[in-house]
């Protein structure tokens, strides 16, 4: 938590430390203008924005009561699950600003986001409390779905067409569970379906960078960390007549954080943000004063979100292939990102521009989840001193790009290439079942690889001066399945236990960037 938090504070120091940068640039401007150009940022606009938005989700139980007595939830089992995930996410915006000075703007600013993402575990019936006897198809789903914010803003014109900005304010959340008590044992607990939602009051801060693309138009990239604490949910059940079973009250605390980065489109009403004779040439002039041939490099920090599925295909216990349920778990994530870049440009046309680029990112992102010693599928004893673990560390990748000059400052690219993550998979045995009852060893098993894929994405770069430019940008990467064995052996028979699933990875990284450019 205190790793996310950092980096939605670094990425905020980034956005308000670049005025201080620019004004140190003192280079010519990308364009020939007159020096009186004037910024005319104040008045409405309204917008859309796409993007995503990944949810850090932890469920913890409280107290568990059955038949009206308190549980021990100190012995030994799971009490918390992480249900984190991945989302797309569409956005409708609108707001005001105020032009303090020549270069400072400041604003207010009203959000609306549609995301529609869920995540399932598998064997939790009640809560995370409650594992003694919950199998697949029982589960717990936690859903994310609409969120609103509402802002102020404080930005600084970096040029009279490029606006830096840190933004921060109330946020909302709606939030949704589903437990399914299918399988809860022979469907002797009532209602077998339970399902409450609860609307999150939170806070949010970000920052972003906007620019001009002539007359009233304006393209943004932003980027938002939200907290919206812990709500608390309970779900009971009635045990059914004669069934043996007593009635059952589960009470656990939902907390999630999110991440949300998009572009966005949007229209000033009023006057132009550049006004007048001075707009069309900013618009219109060839891009003289400044070329974006030449080699460049640079730093980037953002978010890595990872959506890791794993699915057991395979268990051997001795000699006996046992059988195996259909059970895919989520080791979703987001974590904080710094990326050193380095690439070359070729400007072929006045509006064209081509490159290369390779970069190599840095991130830590470790998923736990407790109650599964070996695989998906090694699940009986549910011991939190058994877990499976899914890390992601550095990634890297290299690129080809493409560009359009949708200003002399402003290139829109695309980019895709060959990429590369490096993830580690960790099985802990440290139960009493594992340790003396089947006398499991070694107790701890690691497996590491790095996975070559695909990655596609695009962004947003703004000349900053003659050398310095600034950028936001989007990337998918698609690392396909990977297999892994985990085995183990035993002093007790049936001798040893091998267990075999596949993890497959997928990533989205977005990240702002500023880069010094060799020419």
């Amino acid at each position: 938590m205190k790793k996310l938090r950092g980096g939605s504070a670094a990425l905020v120091a980034f956005v308000a430390t670049v005025p201080a940068l620019a004004a140190d640039i003192g280079g010519a401007p990308t364009y020939k203008v007159p020096s009186a150009v004037t910024s005319l940022w104040g008045g409405f606009y309204a917008g859309l924005g796409l993007g995503f938005r990944g949810s850090r989700t932890d469920a913890t139980a409280t107290s568990e009561t059955v038949a009206g007595a308190p549980q021990n939830l100190a012995d030994g089992r799971p009490t918390s699950a992480s249900f984190d995930g991945l989302g797309f996410r569409t956005s409708a915006f609108s707001g005001f600003n105020w032009q303090l000075a020549p270069q400072w703007i400041a604003g207010l600013e009203g959000d609306v986001g549609f995301a529609d993402q869920s995540t399932t575990r598998q064997s939790l019936a009640f809560s995370p409390g409650f594992v003694r006897f919950a199998l697949p198809p029982d589960s717990l789903t936690v859903k994310t779905e609409w969120d609103a914010s509402l802002r102020a803003r404080l930005g600084f014109l970096l040029t009279p067409a490029t606006l830096a900005y840190a933004t921060g304010g109330i946020a909302w959340q709606r939030s949704y569970i589903n437990s399914n008590c299918a399988n809860c044992p022979g469907l002797t607990f009532s209602p077998a379906v339970i399902s409450a939602s609860s609307i999150q009051v939170g806070w949010t801060v970000g920052g972003g960078i906007e620019t001009a693309l002539g007359g009233n138009w304006f393209a943004r990239a932003e980027y938002r960390y939200a907290d919206f604490g812990a709500t608390p949910f309970t779900i009971a059940r009635t045990a059914v007549p004669a069934s043996g079973f007593n009635s059952t009250a589960d009470k656990f605390d939902l907390k999630i954080q999110t991440h949300a980065a998009s572009f966005g489109l949007a229209y000033k009403f009023g006057d132009p943000i550049v006004a007048g004779a001075q707009a069309a040439m900013i618009t219109k002039a060839a891009p003289i004063a400044m070329s974006w041939t030449g080699p460049y490099l640079g730093l980037g920090l953002g978010v890595r979100a990872q959506q890791v599925d794993t699915a057991a295909t395979s268990e051997l216990f001795g000699v006996a292939l046992i059988p195996l349920e259909k059970n895919t778990v989520p080791f979703n994530g987001t974590a904080f990102r710094a990326s050193p870049y380095a690439g070359v440009n070729w400007q072929f046309a006045p509006k064209w521009v081509a490159g290369i680029e390779g970069d190599a990112g840095f991130a830590d992102r470790t998923v736990t989840l407790s109650g599964y010693p070996v695989s998906p599928a090694f699940g009986t004893f549910h011991e939190s001193a058994d877990s499976l673990v899914v890390k992601s560390t550095w990634d890297a990748s290299l690129r080809a790009r493409l560009g359009f000059l949708v200003t002399p400052a402003t290139l829109l690219f695309a980019s895709g290439g060959a990429a590369w993550q490096h993830d580690e998979v960790i099985s802990t045995c440290g139960s009493a079942p594992c340790r003396t009852l089947f006398n499991l060893s070694p107790s701890v098993i690691t497996n590491s690889t790095t996975k070559l894929g695909w990655t596609l994405g695009g962004g947003l770069e703004t000349a900053l001066g003659h050398h310095w430019l600034a950028r936001a940008e989007y990337r998918f990467a698609d690392f396909g399945t990977s297999t892994y064995a985990i085995g183990r052996t035993s002093h007790f028979a049936p001798s040893n236990t091998v267990d075999t699933f596949d993890v497959t990875l997928r990533t989205h990284v977005a990240a702002f960037g500023l880069a010094y450019q060799f020419n």
